[in-house]
């Protein structure tokens, strides 16, 4: 015996079988969602595999547009502000997706960030050259007298200095705060709207088995994978004719550390990077000293997929470096 489940509302009887989809109709949304994939959208650019974090690609924002659109739905938003203590912001966005031909509501999304979170609250601070300005002092090798040099191979303008200059030894590095939380509340704000909009698009659209999310807003220590077990490998001697570093060499201590393989964004997500930009105002001699100043990246092919997402937001919310 079949058996309808039905509810009785304002003297009706509704049976939802009526509404529900067919396995049929089901399994053609995900042949359609598999398909703009293909057709349309990019990795790198609209989902991308993020490394330390599985196989599943995580869903970014031109990519949560693409799906709004394919299944004609329009987001709306209700935003939410926290003051937090010492002049910093959270932003809690709720987006809804309204099927745009019938005006039915399909579902919500939910996103949060902070001036708190450490990308927006913290920046690593270098030692600052005290002639050129620029953030290219390193420790000096001891058999070519020590002390500190502006690193010319950094861009660096060659000076020297001593062991126990105070222009030098008495700069703070490291982690330092930023000095005004202010200057990222618009960020933040995009940022919610963003992770709302993504996380709207996976719930209505059924692709929480195809994306995940928010990965890349992950911090960076939490991209990286788990090292492999230790191999036992016999030891060799190291080659007696290894010729000398040059003076303005890096230093033994930074030149002989492993070099971890860190994806880098593509050709079409610069030329889009560059578009935002532009839309936003941006003079080029802006986002340079922007993406040098907040990044330490000499050029848009150096920056990381990890944080793409992070800058253009970022660009695109102000109408320069400081505006």
């Amino acid at each position: 015996m079949e058996t309808a489940v039905a509810v009785r509302q304002d003297a009706q009887v509704i049976n939802y079988e009526d509404y529900a989809m067919t396995p049929d109709r089901i399994v053609k949304q995900v042949g359609l969602i598999q398909e703009v994939m293909k057709c349309v959208m990019r990795e790198g650019e609209h989902y991308g595999k993020i490394p330390g974090c599985g196989d599943k690609p995580t869903l970014l924002k031109p990519g949560a547009e693409k799906l709004s659109t394919t299944f004609r739905l329009a987001p709306s938003y209700l935003v939410t502000e926290k003051s937090l203590p010492a002049g910093h912001r959270e932003y809690q966005v709720i987006c809804t997706l309204t099927h745009i031909p019938t005006g039915v509501i399909f579902g919500q999304g939910v996103g949060a960030a902070s001036t708190m979170e450490s990308k927006y609250r913290y920046r690593k601070q270098e030692r600052v050259c005290p002639k050129c300005g620029k953030e290219t002092i390193i420790k000096g090798k001891a058999e070519y007298g020590g002390g500190y040099i502006c690193f010319a191979k950094k861009g660096g303008c060659g000076a020297k200095f001593k062991e126990d200059d105070k222009a030098i030894t008495d700069q703070i590095v490291g982690r330092v705060e930023y000095e005004d939380p202010a200057d990222y509340y618009n960020t933040i704000l995009k940022m919610a709207k963003k992770r709302a909009h993504v996380d709207a698009t996976l719930t209505c659209t059924a692709a929480s088995d195809i994306f995940t999310q928010d990965v890349e807003d992950l911090p960076s220590h939490l991209l990286k994978r788990e090292p492999a077990p230790p191999v036992d490998v016999p030891k060799q001697e190291a080659p007696q004719d290894t010729p000398q570093d040059e003076p303005d060499d890096i230093p033994e201590e930074f030149r002989d550390e492993p070099k971890e393989e860190i994806p880098l964004i593509s050709e079409p997500q610069r030329k889009r990077l560059f578009a935002i930009s532009k839309k936003a105002g941006w003079p080029n001699d802006d986002l340079k000293q922007y993406l040098q100043e907040r990044y330490g990246i000499s050029h848009t092919s150096e920056i990381p997929k990890a944080k793409y997402e992070e800058i253009c937001t970022w660009v695109e919310s102000h109408t320069g470096w400081g505006g």
